[in-house]
Order: C-alpha cells, then sequence, then structure tokens
C-alpha cells in the first residue's frame, strides 16, 4: 500500500490578478505528505503523469509539525512530472507543496503572460506556503522553520528568487544579444514575446506585472534551495544577487541537456558562486529525464520527454537526484553532515 498521502486544492491570491483581469490569481497545488496508516485509503491516478504508490486524501501523519519543501516545475509543466521526487521527500517526513503555475502550467490553456512573467511563480510558492500553513488541511502542522525548496527547469529561477537572486531583464536582453538568440519563447510558446506589445496595450494585470519583474521575491522563510536543471531565464539574474547569496544551493544536471545547456546555465550560475554544490548526473542524462514517468505507458520512448538515452535508467537517476536533496535539506537543517 502506499506510503505518503496525496490531494490537491486550488487556493487564490488576492493581492494579484488572473491573467485575464477579471479574478484573483489561482494557484492549483498539489501535496505529497507522510502518514501513518498505510492500510487504508483511496490509490490515486494520474492523468498525465503516473502518480505512483500514493493514498489520495489520506489522513496526515500526527506528528505535530512537519518541514516543508516547496515545489516549483517547469515551463508549462506541472507539479506532479516532479512526483518522483515528492514521493521520496514525503517518505522522509517532509510535507511537499507544489504549486501549478497559472499560465505556466499543464492544468490550463497556456497564456502568454505565463510564459513571459516568470517572477510571479516565486510569489505563488511564498503565498502558497503562507495559506496552506494557516487554513485548511494543513493550518498550523507546517513548521516554518524548516522550509526549503526545490525547482526544475524554470522551477530552478523561482526557488533562486525565493534564495534572494535578483532578476533584470536588461541582464537577459543583454545575454540574448550576445549570443545572438532570437528565439521568442521556449518550445512550448515559440512566439510568446511577439505578444509583449499587445499585452501592453491591452492588460493591465501584464502591465503590472512586468513593471515590477526586478522586485526582491526573497522569502526568509526558505534555507535553502535546489535547482535541477536550471533553464534560461536564470541568466536574467543580477550576477552579483547570485554572488551574495547565503543560502545553502544545490544545483543538479545532466551531461546531454539540450534544453537548458549547462554552458549557459548551470555552469554560469556556479560560476557565480563558489559555494554552491554542482552535481552531474551522468553524460548521457537529458534535460526530460529528471520528470516522472507518463500514466500511458506506451508514451515511454515515443513521446521526447520520455525518452532517454539507452544508456541512461531514468529510474536510478531519480533515486540518486533524491538521495542529493534529502541529504542536501538534512544537512542544511542541522540533521547531519556531509
Amino acid at each position: 500500500m502506499a506510503n505518503c498521502g496525496y490531494r490537491t486544492g486550488v487556493i487564490h491570491d488576492s493581492s494579484r490578478s488572473d491573467w485575464h483581469n477579471n479574478s484573483e490569481r489561482p494557484i492549483a497545488w498539489s501535496a505529497w505528505y507522510p502518514i501513518d496508516d498505510i492500510e487504508n485509503g483511496k490509490q490515486a491516478s494520474g492523468q498525465f503523469f503516473k502518480l505512483g504508490d500514493v493514498t489520495l486524501d489520506a489522513a496526515l501523519t500526527a506528528k505535530k509539525e512537519l518541514p516543508v519543501i516547496l515545489l516549483s516545475h517547469g515551463t508549462g509543466g506541472t507539479a506532479e512530472s516532479l512526483g518522483w521526487l515528492a514521493r521520496s521527500l514525503a517518505c522522509e517526513g517532509y510535507v511537499v507543496l507544489g504549486a501549478n503555475h497559472h499560465g505556466n502550467t499543464g492544468l490550463e490553456p497556456y497564456l502568454a503572460e505565463g510564459f513571459l512573467c516568470w517572477w510571479e511563480r516565486a510569489t505563488d510558492l511564498s503565498v502558497m506556503l503562507s495559506s496552506l500553513g494557516a487554513n485548511g488541511f494543513f493550518a498550523d502542522r507546517l513548521d516554518f522553520h524548516q522550509v526549503f525548496a526545490a525547482g526544475f527547469s524554470l522551477g530552478g529561477h523561482t526557488v533562486m528568487a525565493l534564495a534572494g537572486a535578483q532578476t533584470c531583464l536588461d541582464e537577459f536582453d543583454n545575454w540574448r544579444s550576445a549570443n545572438r538568440i532570437t528565439e521568442g519563447g521556449p518550445k512550448e510558446f515559440p512566439d510568446a514575446a511577439e505578444s509583449v506589445p499587445r499585452l501592453m496595450e491591452t492588460s493591465g494585470a501584464f502591465r503590472r506585472s512586468w513593471a515590477k519583474h526586478g522586485h526582491d521575491h526573497t522569502d526568509k522563510r526558505i534555507k535553502s534551495v535546489v535547482a535541477i536543471a536550471p533553464a534560461i531565464p536564470i541568466r536574467s539574474f543580477v550576477p552579483q544577487s547570485v554572488a551574495e547569496l547565503q543560502l545553502p544551493i544545490v544545483v543538479l544536471t545532466g551531461g546531454a541537456d539540450d534544453e537548458a545547456p549547462s554552458e549557459h546555465c548551470a555552469d554560469w550560475l556556479v560560476l557565480q558562486n563558489d559555494q554552491f554544490q554542482h552535481h552531474d548526473l551522468g553524460k548521457q542524462v537529458g534535460h526530460y529525464t529528471f520528470l516522472d514517468f507518463p500514466s500511458d505507458k506506451s508514451l515511454i520512448g515515443e513521446a521526447d520527454i520520455f525518452s532517454d538515452h539507452e544508456s541512461v535508467d531514468r529510474n536510478e537517476v531519480h533515486e540518486l537526484a533524491a538521495e542529493i536533496v534529502i541529504q542536501s535539506f538534512t544537512v542544511s537543517n542541522g540533521q547531519g553532515s556531509v
């Protein structure tokens, strides 16, 4: 039977509008958490990514206060894409809270705003933590002195922003120009940038967000972060802000990552601060190796995001990555030593 609980929900951030300019910003969330009774409960099934060995809506363990890990998915993804990591962490006693970022998640139709305004994602995690810690199923059960964050791909930018890295679009534009990069967005929304003039004219929500891209999104409750295959938007960070980070930072990469090449992404990030730890999990490990398996097994080896080099065992990579993440957060919490 399952040895961790799983549930989902939606909260709303009244301080921000949704991208349609007509309601509060939604934050759909998914949670994995430790449970005491593994004999009872309903098994959950995934819509796109497999959910694995979890029990739907199970009762939370009786332990009074629980450490928390915030999870941020990659471009256009879902929290469930990192379910392999969430399950491992929940089995270690953490409550794992994953946000599905409005306009940039596979749970809803893609919106250019969600692909352009990356900085809103960090606020999603902070609001989610505060809201779920105060209301509902997890109310008064989360230990705000033990909060960590992990993000994949664009989620790497999200968690680094929580740690204190500062975004500046001039930095990003200068890097793009220097490297002659002309694409206006990721492959999930390649022409996103073409929407900027229209959105500046028609969308109050977009104008407000664009104007605050350089705001500080530091969440001082965060004790350490892990950036998994951090993607190109990290080049929008002001180098000095990365160099000055004091939190423990771990960066995980694969040597065959064509979506977020280490040369431009992780290697640059680590070069800014020699206190960061960098783990390369294998020269043939690709970007999407860090995603969970599909609920439809026929997609394995067929869809790009579920295809790996013949020498790569995705399960083994997940196990190694989870071990590094768990050790990192345990050490950051003073429960062990490297």
